[in-house]
């Protein structure tokens, strides 16, 4: 660095770097100032339209619980048309959607859940609870391929219960209940569903009942058909073609206090012998 021998030096170097640098300097100056000032502007502005927009979404609101739908319409398109980047279009356009089912206008409905789908949401959730809406729309008008096609191959952690549950509501629905029972266990094993709609899965899954068919239980020999040879041979292989005395007594069967008749009417109430012989069941075979 150079050494200034006098004070009129140091002045004349001070002077010459000021002419090469003061408007540099100047300039920085305004730059900062004005992007500390235009920050702060926007903060203002940014929450000033935020306060709008909530107002208008707020409104949205009142207007559907009264059932205005025209107002409603009125203030969401508004809404829509000046702060369609807030997440509080998206909340409106979804309200106004449920709405729209309620009036049977489906594919007023469908358009709205679309158009929330193809923005680019701050809030993601968002979309994806209109993707599973206007799947769950889809299904209710018996739209079963386009339901499916809709949340094939989306993979998000948050939302896995909830696709998982719809899933299995389509395979039912196509009358797949193997593939339903896969996805109902899906979803009740991502515990990400709240306990009471963790129970109402659940209860899906029981109705399913248990995945082995009843007859995997019942032996084969018993659901087999009998060969030729089993039938060749006689039931009655090892028994004598004799008669066996079976002894039945009328007062086993019935007393007088039982009957309003009594059936012992003429009969003495004594032991009657009935025999019933072998052959009277099946003839033997013969040896030949």
């Amino acid at each position: 660095m150079a050494v200034y021998e006098t004070e009129e030096e140091q002045v004349e170097a001070l002077k010459k770097w000021w002419k090469e640098n003061g408007l540099s300097v100047f300039g920085g100056i305004i730059i900062g100032f004005s992007l500390l000032f235009g920050w702060r502007w926007w903060q203002a502005y940014s929450e000033q339209q935020s306060q709008i927009a909530s107002d208008s979404y707020e409104h949205v609101l009142i207007s559907i619980e009264q059932k205005q739908a025209q107002q409603a319409n009125s203030t969401a398109d508004k809404l829509l048309s000046e702060h369609s980047n807030s997440s509080y279009s998206v909340l409106a356009a979804l309200n106004l959607a449920s709405q729209d089912v309620e009036s049977d206008d489906l594919e007023t409905a469908h358009a709205r859940l679309q158009w929330v789908m193809e923005q680019d949401n701050s809030i993601l959730e968002l979309t994806h609870i209109a993707r599973l809406r206007k799947a769950r729309l889809f299904m209710s008008q018996d739209k079963l391929t386009e339901a499916n096609n809709l949340i094939n191959n989306i993979k998000t952690e948050k939302f896995k219960a909830s696709y998982a549950e719809l899933r299995g509501d389509i395979a039912m629905e196509q009358n797949k209940p193997d593939v339903a029972r896969t996805h109902y266990i899906e979803a009740v094993n991502s515990k990400d569903l709240s306990q009471q709609h963790l129970s109402w899965v659940q209860i899906k899954l029981d109705d399913l009942g248990p995945k082995e068919l009843i007859e995997a239980a019942i032996p084969i020999d018993i659901l087999s058909t009998p060969t030729t040879d089993e039938l060749s041979t006689p039931f009655t292989s090892g028994l004598d073609k004799t008669t066996i005395p079976m002894e039945i007594s009328i007062s086993d069967l019935a007393t007088t206090d039982e009957l309003s008749t009594p059936i012992t009417s003429g009969l003495d109430k004594t032991t009657t012998p009935v025999e019933i012989s072998i052959s009277d069941l099946a003839t033997p075979q013969t040896n030949r």
